[in-house]
């Protein structure tokens, strides 16, 4: 149904596109249905009439009341076959919601594109109105746009066609509504990778991806696109290119596959290009061929600096792994320890007898001297040391037992002299043999190897000794030293944690409680 206004004038094609379009092998008669006598009358052809037609458009000049009705199309082909097209009428003397032809809902355009109904086919001049007031500065065209339009934009919109027929100068107009609904955000759209005039290393001869990601927001996603081009040549399609895209809550990622990278696509120049509505931006890339040379020395280079570094890092924690430990022994020694029933942290075995006065002269000045000296004034260890520790009357065998159960570890002080070992029912033959015993039977006692002196080989010693200078190579006294020395912290490595009862006796602070930590596993220094 068509609703127009009394007073104008109504150029009206045949409803069907084709029918209209077909100059040459149709004929055609236009009726109109008369209601009051229920009959067909047909429409004249002369251009002086007010209603007449010519051919497939038929024309009716200033519009009345009395128009409105049914008018019918007769579409007559060669072949004798006719089509008939109806259209029915209705003329309105004032304006009414009526004569609205639709409503136009616009919701996620920046513009938006209202088309005039009337005229499509004829030529003409448009005046556009807005709830009836003229649109100023409007382009004479059928199609009016609303730029950057809110709700305010929301109203009725008219089109007056003015046209000329047989001389005279006459008018059509419609009306539509627009209606403005939710509006996007208005959100920059962006490029965010890659960055303009980047450039990509490439191999030659493989396959390889450029993504490029345009930030366009949760509401700008359905009318952004996004491809790529190679020298301003769009690539979707074209043999050896794969342009992909894909959506990501407010990403849109368009990813560019070549399928082997060719020395022509060195040379080109590729362009993301991001479009917008009415707005355009692009990104340049180019591709570069990788340095492979470069490349493998760049690696060699790295993988020489990581083993440099692992070397130096190693080498440094075994220097240092003897002050580290002793560091953090002093630093977390734990108050109030659970003591394991030993009262010694080290019993000392050395030869006393049938030795050189030069060697006795050594051991002499090491075991009552420097030994107990660093060991227990500067580090409160307890040693055992016979000779100097022996009570009067005691029986040497079970003294040596006894002693030797209640200490931590054992110190052997290897020498030179020869002979002793011969007797063996003798206490300093009977404590290495007690000693070894604990160590290498039972295993419940940690042993400490020193050596005075220079030695070519240890075949002198009994073989348990022996045995246990091949697991451990013994610490090799140099003639003195001070108590932060190599020698000692190596010696102090190996010993248990000093008992902190000690400390008691030394520390005026009160309220200092001490907790003993386990003594550790059984350890040989290599030096």
């Amino acid at each position: 149904m068509l609703s127009v206004r009394s007073g104008e004038s109504l150029y009206l094609p045949c409803p069907n596109l084709d029918c209209f379009q077909d100059k040459e092998n149709s004929s055609y008669v236009w009726l109109k249905n008369v209601s009051s006598t229920m009959s067909l009358v047909e429409i004249g052809t002369e251009e002086h009439m007010r209603v007449h037609y010519h051919r497939s458009v038929l024309y009716i000049l200033q519009l009345s009341v009395e128009d409105t009705g049914c008018f019918i199309t007769r579409r007559f082909y060669p072949d004798g076959v006719c089509h008939e097209f109806v259209i029915d009428l209705v003329v309105y003397e004032e304006f009414s919601p009526d004569l609205l032809f639709s409503t136009i809902s616009s919701v996620e355009r920046i513009v938006a594109e209202i088309f005039c109904p009337l005229c499509q086919y004829q030529e003409g001049t448009f005046i556009w109105y807005k709830n009836f007031s003229l649109i100023s500065n409007q382009e004479s065209d059928q199609v009016l746009r609303v730029r950057e339009f809110s709700i305010e934009s929301e109203d009725i919109y008219t089109c007056v066609c003015f046209w000329e027929h047989d001389g005279r100068k006459l008018n059509s107009s419609a009306s539509l509504r627009l209606v403005i609904g939710e509006q996007p955000l208005n959100t920059p759209l962006r490029i965010v990778h890659p960055t303009d005039n980047s450039t990509v290393l490439v191999d030659m001869d493989t396959e390889m991806g450029i993504t490029c990601s345009v930030f366009a927001g949760s509401t700008g996603r359905k009318e952004c696109s996004v491809d790529w081009l190679r020298n301003k040549t769009a690539l979707d399609g074209v043999d050896g290119y794969i342009v992909q895209q894909r959506d990501d809550e407010e990403f849109i990622h368009s990813v560019l596959l070549i399928r082997k990278v060719s020395q022509m696509d060195l040379y080109s120049v590729f362009h993301c290009r991001a479009d917008y509505s009415y707005e355009e931006m692009f990104v340049s890339v180019t591709l570069k061929r990788r340095d492979v040379g470069a490349s493998w020395l760049t690696l060699v280079w790295c993988s020489v600096c990581v083993v440099l570094l692992i070397l130096m890092v190693s080498g440094t924690m075994k220097m240092f792994a003897v002050d580290l430990v002793l560091l953090l022994r002093g630093s977390f020694k734990k108050r109030n320890r659970k003591e394991d029933g030993k009262v010694y942290d080290a019993y000392v075995i050395y030869q006393k007898n049938h030795l050189e006065e030069a060697t006795e002269k050594t051991i002499s000045d090491f075991v009552t001297g420097a030994l107990p000296t660093v060991l227990e004034k500067h580090y409160n260890y307890k040693l055992y040391i016979p000779a100097r520790d022996d009570l009067p009357g005691e029986d040497c065998m079970n003294l040596i037992e006894t002693k030797i159960q209640l200490s931590r570890r054992l110190i052997f002080i290897i020498t030179t002299g020869r002979g002793a070992h011969e007797h063996g029912s003798s206490p300093e033959v009977y404590d290495v043999q007690v000693g070894l015993h604990q160590a290498l039977v039972q295993g419940d006692i940690g042993v400490i190897l020193i050596q005075l002196e220079d030695m070519h080989n240890y075949t002198h010693l009994p073989l348990g000794l022996q045995h246990l200078l091949k697991k451990s190579p013994p610490l090799l006294w140099r003639d003195g030293g001070k108590p932060g020395s190599r020698f000692w912290k190596l010696v102090r490595y190996q010993m248990p944690v000093p008992s902190c009862q000690r400390d008691r006796v030394k520390k005026t602070s009160a309220g200092s409680s001490c907790q003993t930590e386990q003594s550790p596993p059984l350890m040989y220094a290599i030096i």
